[in-house]
């Protein structure tokens, strides 16, 4: 027997089109993609007489990529500057993704934010102007969660 998804299981799927992106209190009205990740950090442990590895768990580390559609340089101006002066500004972005189909939201709070690269001009012709800019983050705490 296959099993199809019905009307309600397919109103939960949650679609990007309904994200948005705060950056230190600046909704980031053209935002076309985030994607927020942790690694863990783990050092493999062996022992004499196993031959299994062990993994000891010594932290994590964060990194992302902001892609929006560029129509002003506040962003990569922020960055620049920070790169020119060696002054790392306090960097703090919101992510909220919302399902309006349920009225379920997640929520989070991303900080300590360091960018890592910029792209200082760039342009096609006839094209969108489509700005991609990754990060390393240390900070990071749920605001609020989708539960079923």
């Amino acid at each position: 027997m296959i099993k199809k998804l019905n009307q309600q299981a397919l109103n939960r799927l949650l679609r990007g089109s309904h994200g948005t992106v705060w950056l230190n209190g600046k909704e980031m009205i053209t935002t076309q993609k985030i994607e927020l990740k942790m690694a863990g950090d783990f050092e493999t442990v062996q022992v004499c007489g196993d031959n299994t590895d062990y993994s000891l768990y010594n932290g994590w580390n964060g990194s992302g990529t902001l892609e929006y559609l560029k129509y002003d340089s506040e962003v990569s101006k922020l960055i620049v500057e920070a790169f020119v002066s060696g002054v790392m500004p306090e960097i703090e972005m919101i992510c909220l993704l919302e399902n309006p189909a349920t009225g379920k939201r997640e929520r989070c709070r991303v900080s300590d934010i360091t960018f890592t690269e910029a792209t200082v001009l760039a342009f096609e012709k006839k094209a969108f102007i489509n700005d991609s800019v990754p990060f390393n983050f240390s900070s990071f705490e749920y605001l609020e969660n989708i539960e079923y």
